[in-house]
């Protein structure tokens, strides 16, 4: 049976089956998954879920969605190569699945620390419910926590090993934190703030060696300046790698993400790839960009499925994310790293605020902490000048500098 097959039942290869349907296509409709479980909400393993005394994880859709939608949806089954001249693919146990259009949406997995780093495989990685189970078990029991990284996943477990009154040391190599996806404004008041509930931070300081003691029952965590930490538990947050691999292997445009054009086709033309697998090529920025994070993902896949079924192409947003930090909510839409200025908006609560990033005199990014109801409004004026900005809020434009 042909039609379309998206390989990955990550959030945009159920948001592209959805978006499909939605858009009319009536031929068959296969997603392949390699866990077994229904498709579920990845983000709150490393936010809210840590912090409660029971998780289940939330699904994506109810099981109905799919048999209501003719879903057929291939759960625990692996996919070992892709034949795209014959437009099949081959699972591990010899099933073959054939296509008409095939879309990649497979994910990433977590980047490890290097085996002469890391050699007993100590440290904990976090992406799937089956990751989130081992290490709510570890962090149950623990005293001592190490995490290393400093981006949004390692500050979220950070956060809350804290609130559990775990003595928690988070270990960054770079200069400061988050760097990929917040300000070095944001980013220092980060800093501020989890210092001053407890968290030691330790900047510019790469990772040498984990070592664990089974006499102690702890691990030994050495840095290349030569200090050590112990902990009785290590969490690694260092990244994500793309699942990148069936499609090098069919001989497809691979760097670090499958490359697609701006509207996720590759140069075979009944192929598309979006999530955080492939890497879109980016027209204002002139090169290809893989975005690591949800709500991209979801925006790529009605994308792909306009562009399949001749539907109207959905209006491009800024990509939007996320991030929950104990009491600390952050939301954050456009690239920050283009704003060549910043001036902060007030908040509607106390302690509640927004930092606009402006470059050209038009608003190219916006990053807000604790105020979700001023960032709905926020994002979508990304791309305003500075008079419809002051026209919009109704405030002196430019506000103060942050």
């Amino acid at each position: 049976m042909s039609g379309v097959l998206i390989l990955g039942a990550s959030h945009s290869g159920i948001a592209a089956a959805a978006a499909l349907r939605g858009f009319g296509y009536e031929g068959a409709l296969t997603v392949v998954s390699r866990e077994e479980a229904l498709p579920y909400h990845r983000p709150p393993l490393s936010k809210e879920a840590l912090s409660a005394e029971e998780y289940s994880p939330a699904l994506l859709r109810p099981e109905t969605f799919y048999r209501t939608n003719r879903i057929d949806l291939e759960r625990g089954m692996t996919i070992a190569n892709v034949d795209t001249e014959n437009r099949n693919a081959v699972a591990t146990d010899g099933r073959r699945y054939e296509y008409d259009t095939l879309i990649f949406a497979c994910g990433a997995e977590p980047r490890r620390l290097p085996l002469e780093v890391d050699p007993q495989g100590a440290a904990f990685y976090l992406r799937t419910h089956d990751d989130f189970i081992q290490l709510s078990s570890r962090m149950s029991r623990a005293r001592t926590l190490a995490v290393i990284g400093g981006g949004l996943i390692g500050l979220e477990v950070a956060a809350l090993a804290v609130s559990k009154g775990i003595r928690t040391t988070l270990v960054e190599a770079g200069e400061r934190l988050m760097e990929r996806t917040v300000s070095r404004s944001i980013a220092g008041y980060l800093l501020d703030r989890h210092r001053a509930r407890g968290l030691e931070v330790k900047l510019a300081s790469p990772v040498a060696s984990i070592r664990r003691n089974d006499d102690r029952n702890t691990n030994i965590v050495s840095f290349g300046h030569g200090e050590t930490i112990e902990a009785d538990l290590v969490v690694a947050a260092i990244g994500i790698v793309p699942n990148d691999q069936l499609a090098r292997r069919a001989g497809l445009s691979v760097e670090s993400g499958i490359l697609t054009s701006h509207q996720g086709q590759i140069e075979d033309r009944a192929i598309y790839a979006i999530g955080d697998c492939a890497s879109w090529f980016n027209v204002d920025l002139g090169h290809h960009v893989r975005y690591e994070a949800v709500n991209p993902g979801q925006d790529q896949a009605k994308i792909v499925a306009a562009s399949i079924t001749g539907a109207p192409m959905p209006t491009r947003r800024a990509p939007r994310y996320w991030s929950h930090q104990a009491e600390i909510q952050i939301q954050m839409a456009g690239d920050v790293h283009k704003s060549e200025a910043e001036a902060v908006l007030k908040g509607p609560t106390s302690g509640a605020f927004s930092v606009l990033g402006l470059k050209d005199g038009r608003l190219v990014s916006v990053q807000s902490v604790n105020a979700a109801r001023q960032f709905m409004m926020l994002q979508d004026l990304i791309g305003t000048d500075r008079d419809g900005l002051a026209t919009a809020l109704n405030v002196e434009f430019p506000p103060p500098r942050h």
